[in-house]
């Protein structure tokens, strides 16, 4: 009945083509997570900047999130990736802060014809009131067009996923915006 997908660290091609598998369904509990492998340089067709903010709402856990990502330098010479990621998963109070992003890759969203981004690194990862660790995140952003455009068919996509097994999927943003600055 449920089928659980695990990426683990796979290289940076075969990454992005089972991220934009995961990118083109809604989110179930079963949905494959991000990958949080790191490889070359990435492959930036659908863009090399990616920002967002917001909420979503995977069974169970609102998780409220913010980032931004400037892989330029990335995807132009493999050079650094510059960015930040916050995510907060309120049940269980976990919060995730990026230390260093290390992975890029965009494509378009094969089902609504959006741009995604999916991206990993080291982020401090504390649950609760106990102690910050560090971990490998991945995230999937898509950018399905602005709220009250014509230019998607939206709703934009966020899912995060710890090197742990907790995930949240690949859902639907409720509040706020993504957004895919330059790329097609």
């Amino acid at each position: 009945m449920f089928r659980q997908i695990t990426l683990g660290f796979v290289p940076g091609l075969v990454a992005a083509t089972l991220l934009a598998w995961g990118c083109d369904r809604a989110a179930t509990p079963v949905s494959p997570k991000p990958s949080y492998g790191a490889g070359g340089s990435g492959s930036c067709p659908a863009g090399e900047r990616f920002t967002g903010s917001g909420r979503i709402d995977p069974p169970g856990e609102k998780t409220t999130f913010g980032f931004h990502v400037d892989a330029r330098d990335w995807c132009r010479s493999g050079g650094p990736i510059k960015g930040l990621v916050h995510s907060v998963i309120h049940p269980t109070k976990t919060r995730i802060h990026s230390v260093s992003i290390d992975d890029f890759s965009s494509f378009q969203d094969p089902d609504r014809g959006g741009r995604c981004a999916a991206f990993s690194g080291t982020a401090r990862v504390k649950d609760g009131h106990g102690s910050w660790r560090q971990e490998r995140f991945g995230v999937i952003a898509c950018d399905n067009g602005p709220r009250c455009s014509s230019r998607g068919p939206g709703p934009d996509r966020y899912g995060i996923s710890l090197e742990d097994g907790r995930e949240t999927g690949v859902t639907d943003r409720r509040l706020r915006n993504i957004h895919a600055h330059g790329g097609l």
